[in-house]
């Protein structure tokens, strides 16, 4: 009799889910920033599947070393947040593509050619896509038939072009103005403000200085433009809208995406760059209030964040 519960209980613990270091997902961010913690935790929570986390530190000196350590650890998956970890991420499974990588908040991800040249890369876009932020916009101010957008080719033309695809089905005329320099916003403003009846930016960084936006924020004002950002940050210091990710459930993106591709064999390409699922509406009543927009009971429930 005790041989045999012996038995049993050697069974038991042998077919116990016991994880490999093949079974385990490296984690690689960029550097520290506290930006990571909360779609971090939440990719965490959700994976169910042990997960080692490395950091680069935000120094690609460190780079060869860090991406030794990441293959070292025989990763089943690897999970990428930020732009250099997207990167060496992708260099580091060049000759090693059986390893899937999953990126997430790399900005203008196509700028970095993620998808070029390899099968086994996945991504989470870490901007909500245009036509979100025009259909959005257009439910909170249907008064708006003219929208002006301010972007340099070198960083958005890709966005301009999705907005005025998107423009079009929502019956929205784009005018569009490019810079190449930060300090020729305010001329490509002047342009359009008499011409509109808001003011869209791109996430584009020619564009997002503090004079830009400091001066962008008291022009709306005067012109009684709505102005619509990219951040929360940008409508605390005066523009009117923002639609962004909810950094949180990015994390949670990530989980389902390993989870298609460790246990149900979806392949990287078939899942190409998603659109985050969530997304958070930032509004600033106070500036609603300067330029003469009523926002209704309706709106305000709509929004994430009310700025007072």
């Amino acid at each position: 009799m005790k041989d045999r519960y012996l038995l049993i209980f050697i069974l038991l613990l042998f077919t116990q889910p016991v994880w490999s270091a093949q079974q385990t997902i490296a984690v690689l961010l960029s550097d520290s920033e506290a930006v990571y913690q909360q779609p971090l935790d939440e990719f965490r929570a959700k994976v169910k599947r042990p997960i080692e986390v490395f950091n680069l530190q935000g120094d690609i000196q460190q780079a060869p070393q860090v991406l030794g350590r990441v293959m070292s650890s025989n990763p089943s998956l690897i999970v990428a947040f930020g732009a250099k970890a997207a990167y060496f991420a992708k260099a580091a499974t060049q000759n090693s593509q059986q390893v899937p990588v999953i990126f997430a908040m790399v900005l203008n991800w196509q700028r970095y050619r993620l998808l070029e040249g390899q099968e086994n890369l996945a991504g989470i876009n870490a901007e909500v896509s245009p036509g979100t932020q025009l259909l959005s916009m257009n439910l909170l101010f249907p008064e708006v038939g003219r929208l002006g957008v301010i972007y340099s080719k070198s960083h958005s033309e890709m966005s301009v072009q999705e907005a005025k695809s998107a423009a079009e089905l929502v019956g929205i005329e784009i005018n569009a103005r490019s810079i190449e320099r930060a300090k020729e916003l305010k001329q490509a403003y002047r342009r359009l403000a008499g011409e509109v009846d808001a003011i869209w930016l791109p996430t584009d960084p020619v564009l997002y200085t503090l004079e830009n936006i400091h001066w962008l924020k008291r022009q709306c004002v005067k012109d009684r433009l709505i102005c619509i950002g990219q951040s929360d940050n940008v409508v605390k210091l005066g523009l009117l809208l923002a639609v962004n990710p909810d950094i949180p459930s990015i994390g949670g993106q990530a989980a389902s995406l390993a989870t298609q591709i460790l246990s149900l064999g979806v392949k990287p390409t078939q899942i190409g760059v998603q659109d985050p699922l969530g997304t958070r509406l930032t509004l600033n009543a106070k500036t609603a209030s300067k330029i003469g927009v009523k926002l209704a009971e309706d709106v305000l429930h709509l929004a994430d964040e009310v700025i007072e």
